[in-house]
C-alpha cells in the first residue's frame, strides 16, 4: 500500500509540506515530525497521538472514506525500543484515548465508534480477556474525585459526559463483541 494515498489532497501544501511520508511512517509536522500512521500487513495503523488530535481525526476520517481497514495504536509503539507487553498497553490506550475530550468529541463528531474498532482489533489479536481488567483500571482513574479543602469544593479531571459515558462502556464493549 503506497502511504503516500493515505494523505488526502487537502492535507498537502506546496508552500509548507505539513503532512510527508518518512520511512514507514506518514508523519505530521508541528514543531517536529510526529508520526501518524503506519501500514502492516495492508492494515493501517493510526496512532492515538494526543499531541495532534485533530489530524488523527482528521486522518480517521479519511481512511473511512477510502474504506481502508485500520486500527489504532499507541506512539509508544513507534520508539525503535518497542514496548514488552504490546496487546494491554494498546488495549488501555484504546480506553484512556477514549475519556479523551479531544478524541471523545472529535469522534462524535464524524461519528466514528472508537471502541468498536478496539474490539475488532482484540477480535483480530484474540486477546479480548484483556478488557475487562484494564476498563476496571481505567474506569477508576476517570472516576476519581479530587477534593479542594480550602475552597470546599469537589472536582474530576474528566468531563462529566465522558465519566457517565464510561459507567456503561464495558457493556458496549460486549454488545460489539456479539456483533
Amino acid at each position: 500500500m503506497d502511504l503516500n494515498s493515505l494523505i488526502p489532497d487537502n492535507f498537502r501544501s506546496l508552500h509548507n509540506p505539513t503532512w510527508i511520508v518518512k520511512g514507514q511512517f506518514v508523519m505530521f509536522k508541528k514543531y517536529e515530525h510526529i508520526p501518524v500512521c503506519f501500514t502492516e500487513d495492508d492494515i493501517v495503523y493510526i496512532f492515538l497521538d494526543n499531541k495532534i488530535p485533530k489530524q488523527i481525526i482528521k486522518i480517521t476520517k479519511h481512511l473511512i472514506n477510502l474504506g481502508i481497514e485500520f486500527y489504532f495504536t499507541t506512539p509508544e509503539l513507534s520508539n525503535p525500543k518497542g514496548i514488552d507487553d504490546f496487546e494491554d498497553t494498546i488495549i488501555r490506550h484504546y480506553l484512556l484515548s477514549y475519556a479523551q475530550k479531544e478524541f471523545f468529541y472529535g469522534f462524535k463528531k464524524i461519528e466514528f465508534d472508537l471502541i468498536h474498532n478496539m474490539v475488532k482489533w482484540t477480535e483480530k489479536e484474540n486477546c479480548f480477556d484483556l478488557v475487562k481488567n484494564n476498563y476496571e483500571v481505567i474506569n477508576k482513574k476517570i472516576n476519581t474525585k479530587h477534593i479542594d479543602y480550602y475552597n470546599n469544593t469537589e472536582f474530576y479531571d474528566f468531563d462529566k459526559e465522558i465519566r457517565e459515558d464510561f459507567q456503561s462502556l464495558y457493556r458496549d464493549i460486549q454488545i460489539n463483541k456479539i456483533l
